[in-house]
């Protein structure tokens, strides 16, 4: 008989820990068989058949702000709303949580910038016009445009100032040199 609980493309979260899937892991809906579900976890990038009364339906609609939990957007697991940091206030106010969970940025934020290098950059710091070392565009320090210590989030080896949107950029591109070099592949391909 076949299942009609679930539907193809609905999401769920499924609701104990099932071989390396964390319970809560977010999956979508592939396939609905005679006795089992094929589902594909976000996180994990997986598919795999499991039976229904391993899932639950979860309403993606109804998660993040306002509500008390969240998705990340990196391990797709949902959690409670508590385990995301405040990341900054929006436009009417109201703080907003990172889009990663406390756990995800230990992983994303790496190792801090080391003390020495620190101390070292900031006696290096541009003090009126700046020349960004990426995307070059000039500004007066701190007043046209917010610069930073850029640092390899790796090692906490400092590495140059730049400004914030290149630092955030290299960031979103997880310092990956293969990422940007498919980046840069796919702006020749569809230049």
């Amino acid at each position: 008989m076949k299942n009609i609980k679930f539907k193809i493309n609905d999401f769920v979260i499924i609701t104990e820990r099932f071989e390396n899937i964390e319970k809560n892991a977010v999956a979508i809906i592939l396939e609905i068989l005679e006795e089992k579900i094929i589902v594909f976890f976000i996180g994990k990038k997986i598919k795999i058949e499991i039976q229904e009364n391993k899932i639950q339906f979860l309403d993606v609609e109804k998660t993040g702000k306002s509500y008390s939990y969240k998705i990340c957007n990196v391990c797709h697991i949902l959690k409670d709303i508590n385990e995301f940091d405040i990341n900054q206030t929006d436009a009417k106010g109201n703080k907003t949580t990172r889009p990663s969970c406390k756990n995800c940025r230990i992983e994303i934020d790496g190792i801090a910038l080391n003390t020495e290098d620190s101390k070292k950059m900031e006696q290096e710091k541009p003090k009126l016009l700046f020349i960004c070392p990426i995307c070059e565009k000039t500004s007066i320090a701190g007043i046209t445009a917010s610069i930073v210590k850029d640092h390899n989030h790796h090692t906490g080896k400092g590495r140059a100032w730049l400004c914030d949107s290149c630092n955030t950029g290299l960031g979103r591109f997880k310092d990956d040199v293969d990422l940007l070099k498919k980046a840069i592949d796919y702006l020749e391909k569809h230049s």
